[in-house]
């Protein structure tokens, strides 16, 4: 079925306040996917975080069209993908992974499908996804196949300037999900979340909101700001987000700009 052969390594994107129903978002993306010559063959998900489904992509709708009852709002963690085993996220090609509770969207891709053409079609999925709605932040990521999930889980750090992601993930998600109650997890989120001229880091590419777009830099607002120092460049990807790209020799002394300014969220 896949003809590439895995580097098993993968380039992703990650979403942070994406909210979309799960089978409004499934159906769309999988018919993102298959017209984009990235077809979708299967489905793994969490039913109340406690119990791991996986099926192939057609048996799930049979499932959720003769079955009026099914939990469909208690599907956690929902992925879609094409691999080579339902039950071996090494083994996935591509795909793209949401959960509705906690807001949070991952778009991943092995690498052997080549950074320039994954780009291009996660650029083009983003502006699907965000054509009617708006998400507070995101962010481009790589990630070693040393990580049993390719999916850009929160404790990935980039190595980027005092990048921490657990301090991240305490931010976004609790250790074990047992360990505390769903509302104290929702707050705690939130309380991070809620902050939202912050930023997880500065990567390679940074989805801004108009909240990031008030920030002013040495009296400038931001996007005037990186015109004048030719930061990069940014265009418009949504109803209300932006996608600031960012040349690799100046990330660095972009992100201490922004440490200096308390705007990482990510970090020690």
């Amino acid at each position: 079925m896949h003809k590439n052969k895995l580097a098993e390594s993968y380039i992703g994107f990650a979403l942070h306040g994406y909210e979309n129903e799960i089978l409004s978002w499934l159906w769309q993306t999988a018919r993102f996917f298959e017209k984009s010559g990235y077809p979708v063959k299967s489905v793994t998900y969490d039913i109340d975080r406690n119990k791991v489904q996986r099926k192939s992509l057609k048996k799930f709708q049979e499932v959720i069209e003769n079955d009026t009852g099914y939990p469909v709002d208690k599907l956690y963690s929902f992925q879609v993908f094409a691999g080579e085993n339902l039950r071996y996220p090494a083994t996935w090609h591509y795909g793209c992974r949401f959960d509705e509770p906690r807001k949070e969207l991952v778009i991943f891709f092995d690498s052997s499908y080549g950074e320039v053409n994954v780009l291009r079609f996660i650029k083009e999925f983003l502006k699907e996804l965000l054509q009617d709605r708006c998400v507070w932040g995101g962010y481009l990521f790589y990630q070693e196949a040393n990580y049993y999930y390719p999916i850009g889980d929160a404790y990935i750090s980039q190595n980027s300037y005092e990048e921490d992601g657990d301090v991240w993930a305490s931010l976004t998600r609790p250790n074990t999900i047992y360990e505390m109650s769903i509302a104290n997890e929702k707050a705690k989120m939130q309380a991070a979340l809620n902050q939202k001229n912050k930023y997880r880091h500065i990567y390679p590419q940074t989805i801004l909101s108009e909240h990031h777009l008030e920030e002013e830099f040495d009296g400038l607002p931001l996007t005037k700001w990186i015109e004048e120092n030719s930061y990069g460049n940014v265009e418009k990807i949504g109803a209300g987000n932006w996608l600031w790209t960012i040349p690799t020799d100046m990330i660095q002394g972009i992100q201490v700009v922004f440490y200096d300014k308390n705007l990482l969220l990510g970090v020690k």
